[in-house]
């Protein structure tokens, strides 16, 4: 119930700071385009946004310069992957979809949207389990970065053991990375940051 009420609370913040939305996509692009370099990644998952998710489709040009963009694809309760390329048509829960084509592809990097997250740094989503049931399928894991226009961090346990965590949680203004701490009855795995990647990835 307690993570109802969460996600209830979130959708609703999400819903109404919906505005000025190129701004907030451009600086989460850039965060994640920083994580894409430092990991090297090229082949890269992103998403077709609802209304109130970060939009990066619409740098698809500056992010496809040096890697492979792939997106999600509803199928049954779960998803599958496939190449990022017009025409989009809208599907279930009013998702944007490309064509079904689908790719067997290691993924490096997923961009997932998220409604919240809470202190285990795990996703707190629409509460359908598509990302989780995919996640669980894939025989290798990809880095996952969860992204969001607002920030929605619970400072309780609100998830379950399947529910998908990220290294990285990044919001237009604040970000933050799992960093697991030993013996700590709060269960913060967090920490934020700003820009001092070179001390996140040293550690």
């Amino acid at each position: 119930m307690q993570k109802e009420l969460f996600r209830q609370e979130q959708k609703r913040r999400l819903k109404q700071n919906a505005r000025l939305k190129f701004k907030k996509d451009f600086l989460i692009l850039k965060d994640c385009l920083q994580l894409i370099k430092r990991m090297k990644a090229r082949k890269i998952l992103i998403f077709l946004p609802l209304y109130y998710e970060p939009n990066l489709v619409r740098f698809r040009r500056i992010l496809s310069k040096n890697c492979e963009l792939f997106v999600p694809l509803m199928q049954d309760k779960s998803l599958k992957i496939v190449k990022l390329r017009l025409p989009f048509s809208k599907k279930r829960f009013g998702v944007l979809e490309p064509n079904n084509s689908f790719l067997s592809v290691r993924l490096d990097v997923a961009i997932v949207p998220v409604i919240g997250v809470d202190c285990m740094m795990k996703r707190i989503g629409h509460g359908q389990g598509f990302y989780d049931r995919f996640f669980a399928n894939l025989k290798q894991e990809p880095r996952i970065i969860f992204v969001q226009s607002i920030e929605a961090l619970s400072e309780v346990k609100l998830t379950k053991s399947h529910d998908i965590a990220a290294k990285f949680y990044l919001s237009p203004h604040k970000k933050y990375f799992k960093k697991e701490k030993k013996n700590d009855s709060t269960h913060r795995t967090y920490r934020r940051f700003s820009r001092h990647w070179d001390r996140i990835f040293a550690r």
